[in-house]
């Protein structure tokens, strides 16, 4: 496994098809922190986009599974706390050459074709502005997964866009894009844990899920655990929907930790 020049990167891109379940993959192709390993320059048939930044570092594995070499290689350099994301196609390829020490299935959901944006008159709602990344960050510190694949609480709010949501002054709630592609914007929400049940991560979603699509044209998508049932459901309120996979996807980790809901 090789490292990938950065002007050559269009070698992976025109493998990934844009979807919600390539959504971030696609987002860190496009950054200049992440790292692609590829197992042949030119053709690759067995590629990793990793994102170094994260902790532990996280790595979206693609490729044939008759790739075994490339991917024994791959996988026995990897001795250091990671985080997998995998095809369920290549789990027992990694099963077999790295160690698991949990694996989670990923469940994705995406505005369908008929879906209209959403209506918010929630006035407690508003746009956080490049100002605000202070009052993110601390209200929001133990969440941090919020802004992960950007280099700073202010490239989010410059890049990307934050709808939250205020009580009596306090910041409350928050939804936000995690990643985003031509075609969809994966969001992201969290609530203070004393603010919660009272609706406000479903309708900071909704505003910024209209003002994606109305500014960009990106239709919502959504990740979850199975079995995240506050998530699912704030999800689906959204008019979200499971999405056909042609292949499941499983998150993987040698690292204990769970990653935070926040919903």
């Amino acid at each position: 496994m090789r490292r990938l020049p950065p002007h050559k990167r269009d070698t992976v891109q025109s493998l990934l098809s844009d979807t919600p379940e390539n959504c971030s993959a696609l987002f860190l192709l496009n950054s200049k922190r992440s790292e692609v390993l590829v197992d042949q320059e030119d053709s690759p048939k067995f590629f990793a986009i990793a994102y170094p930044p994260t902790n532990p570092p996280i790595y979206f594995l693609y490729g044939a599974t008759d790739q075994l070499i490339s991917g024994k290689r791959f996988l026995r350099q990897l001795k250091q706390p990671a985080d997998l994301v995998v095809p369920q196609s290549l789990l027992p390829l990694v099963k077999r050459y790295w160690s698991v020490l949990f694996a989670v299935p990923i469940l994705f959901l995406a505005a369908p074709a008929e879906w209209q944006p959403p209506q918010t008159a929630d006035l407690r709602v508003r746009f956080l502005q490049r100002q605000d990344a202070g009052l993110l960050q601390r209200a929001f510190a133990a969440e941090d997964w919020l802004w992960e694949y950007f280099p700073s609480v202010e490239d989010l709010l410059t890049q990307g866009q934050v709808a939250a949501a205020f009580i009596d002054g306090e910041l409350a709630s928050v939804a936000s894009t995690l990643t985003f592609t031509t075609r969809y914007c994966e969001l992201g929400v969290a609530t203070r844990p004393e603010f919660r049940g009272r609706g406000l991560a479903l309708e900071c979603a909704r505003a910024l899920s209209r003002s994606q699509f109305e500014q960009f044209g990106r239709r919502p998508c959504w990740r979850t655990q199975l079995g995240n049932i506050g998530s699912w459901k704030t999800a689906h309120r959204l008019g979200l929907v499971e999405t056909p996979l042609p292949e499941e996807f499983v998150f993987l980790s040698n690292y204990k930790h769970l990653a935070a809901t926040g919903v």
